[in-house]
């Protein structure tokens, strides 16, 4: 009798020019999840990422099985290969709960560029959100967050958005640079809007503060700030506490390749400045980072006739994902299609 699935999620992607892991959802813990590539299917092959892979509950995190073809052109016939792995194919993640990833060397990291040399950059990629960990000579950054910009494999990882934030303090933001740091990467759960670590932030008529990562802050919604003594600016914290102050709003937003930040309305050019308190071993009191967080929602400036944001509400993002490795993701370039199922019923010990 044939085992029975629900359908739990699907759909297709496109791989970039340099193949990438691929995070894709579904809405449930599949039984069976496989992959096929659409572009290639039946024209093309290799022997590095082959045109269909697949995964059952029954195996390990990280396994696959997979289906290649050796032949090019048609009508010949296709001249197939099968092959098995334990690492690079599929991982499921509960993002509620996610995996502990190991940690990997870094040997030096700029206080300007923020390009981390490491002879090993295994499973991190574009986009991953890693923590960095005691920095010999830059511990000011030590156990903060931040996104990956630009990656060359076993060379170095890029810290792009810390760079733009570092470029645009008027001095040296960090005094760095690091002579050695382990980085590991992190999967944080997705809680809607999220708090983030500022990197820095202007001495302007309307501030401009810049985060490690991209940030999901909306036009019109009311932020605020914890900002210990040693990092300046403390007039800038906790401004929703006190009756009479007009909190901090969100005027613009910014989010590329290589900037977070958003611009605020408030005059902080008789503040004290922004600055990170130095290359800390033993962190003096209150050098927790300092933080912005999402303090409610407002009318959104500008907008005729008045109006309000719904996207500050709050919001838990978790979900089921699978992970697509680096040997099943597919080829450069090459639409990909994905399916996961649930077993209706399943017996693996046929007894």
């Amino acid at each position: 009798m044939a085992l029975p699935y629900s359908f739990i999620g699907g759909g297709t992607y496109v791989n970039p020019a340099t193949i990438i892991a691929q995070n894709v959802p579904l809405s449930d813990r599949p039984d069976w999840f496989f992959v096929k590539d659409i572009t290639n299917w039946g024209s093309t092959s290799t022997a590095v990422n082959p045109t269909y892979a697949e995964w059952f509950s029954s195996m390990p995190q990280g396994s696959y099985l997979s289906l290649g073809q050796t032949v090019a052109t048609q009508p010949a016939a296709a001249n197939l290969f099968s092959q098995r792995g334990t690492t690079g194919g599929f991982t499921f993640i509960d993002q509620a709960f996610p995996p502990i990833f190991a940690p990997l060397a870094a040997t030096a990291i700029s206080n300007t560029t923020f390009v981390v040399s490491m002879a090993s950059t295994a499973g991190l990629n574009v986009g991953d959100v890693v923590r960095v960990i005691n920095p010999v000579g830059m511990y000011e950054i030590g156990g903060l967050l931040f996104t990956i910009t630009a990656l060359t494999v076993n060379t170095s990882i890029t810290l792009g958005y810390a760079a733009t934030a570092a470029a645009a303090a008027p001095g040296t933001l960090y005094v760095g640079p690091a002579t050695s740091a382990t980085i590991r990467k992190v999967m944080l759960p997705l809680f809607y809007p999220r708090e983030q670590q500022v990197a820095y932030i202007s001495q302007a008529m309307q501030a401009t503060v810049y985060f490690f990562r991209p940030h999901d802050f909306t036009v019109g919604e009311f932020v605020d700030f914890n900002i210990g003594s040693a990092y300046g600016m403390t007039q800038l914290s906790f401004l929703t506490r006190y009756p009479g102050m007009v909190p901090a709003q969100v005027l613009s937003i910014v989010n590329t390749a290589t900037q977070s930040s958003i611009t605020i309305n408030v005059d902080t050019t008789g503040f004290s400045p922004f600055v990170y308190p130095g290359n800390l071993i033993n962190p003096v009191p209150e050098t927790t980072p300092a933080t912005c967080f999402p303090a409610g929602t407002g009318p959104v400036p500008g907008q005729r006739p008045p109006g309000s944001s719904l996207l500050p509400a709050f919001d838990n993002r978790n979900q089921y994902v699978m992970n697509i490795g680096l040997n099943v993701v597919g080829v450069a370039s090459a639409t990909m299609q994905y399916f996961g199922f649930k077993a209706d019923y399943l017996n693996l010990s046929n007894q």
